[in-house]
């Protein structure tokens, strides 16, 4: 008896424990970019694209786009990449879509992504 009283306390308090972490913590989606690839990738999804100097109109790099796509799926390619240029870092994201790989050339500054270059890799 005692053994089946004391697995109905622990039972109990696992269950009460579960029931405040969800009260506090809710339904919050938290975000891990423990490795340099997630790292690099989360600061591209969260700040603001300036693909004012793209000079293909053609390539639209609003949500939902081949931009976005690309941060999401593709890969960083850092022996390409030169993180620590001055004033701001430039990466290169390959990104293969709808059969046909894409280099995608960013510049991290401050608050902004700039996109400096959309080209076919391969061509």
């Amino acid at each position: 008896m005692a053994f089946l009283r004391r697995l109905l306390f622990y039972i109990i308090g696992i269950g009460l424990g579960v029931a405040l972490v969800k009260v506090f913590f809710g339904e919050r989606d938290l975000d891990y970019a423990y490795a340099p690839q997630a790292r690099v990738k989360k600061i591209f999804r969260t700040k603001v694209i300036d693909s004012t100097s793209l000079a293909q109109p053609e390539l639209d790099l609003s949500k939902d786009s081949l931009y976005y796509h690309a941060v999401v799926d593709g890969k960083i390619k850092f022996g390409e990449s030169d993180p620590r240029k001055e004033p701001c870092g430039e990466y290169v994201l390959f990104y293969s879509h709808e059969s046909y790989p894409y280099l995608i050339r960013l510049e991290n500054c401050g608050d902004t992504v700039r996109v400096l270059a959309v080209e076919k890799y391969g061509d």
